[in-house]
C-alpha cells in the first residue's frame, strides 16, 4: 500500500463502520445483549478486516497506482522526451518506481 495510506487507520475505520459499537467497551466482558465489544472481539474484527484490506483492497489500489504512474509517464514523455526537464522528471519517476520494486515500461508514447 501507499505510504500515504495508513493500513491500521483504514482497518479501524472499517471496523467502526461494520460495528458502530466497536469503540465501546463491554462491561466486565460479559456476553450480554447490548452495546460494546470485548478486546478479544475487537482483535478478531481487526483481523477479519485486515484480511479484506490485504487480499482485496491493497492489490486493487496497487494496480490503480501503477496504471496512474504509467499514464503520467506516457504524458510526460509525449511532451518532449528530449527536453532536459522532461528527462529529469522521467528519471525521477523511474527511480521511485524502482525503489518501490515496481516495473515501469519506458517505451515511447504513441
Amino acid at each position: 500500500m501507499s505510504e500515504a495510506l495508513d493500513r491500521a487507520a483504514i482497518i479501524e475505520a472499517m471496523c467502526l463502520t461494520w460495528r458502530h459499537d466497536f469503540g465501546l467497551d463491554r462491561i466486565n466482558d460479559a456476553l450480554v445483549v447490548g452495546c460494546g465489544m470485548s478486546e478479544g472481539e475487537r482483535d478478531f474484527l481487526r483481523k477479519e478486516m485486515g484480511q479484506l484490506v490485504d487480499h482485496h483492497f491493497a492489490p486493487a489500489l496497487a494496480a490503480a497506482l501503477e496504471r496512474e504512474r504509467q499514464t503520467c509517464l506516457e504524458i510526460v514523455k509525449s511532451h518532449g522526451s528530449t527536453h532536459p526537464k522532461i528527462q529529469y522528471v522521467v528519471a525521477e519517476l523511474e527511480k521511485r518506481c524502482a525503489d518501490l520494486g515496481q516495473h515501469v515500461s519506458m517505451s515511447p508514447a504513441v
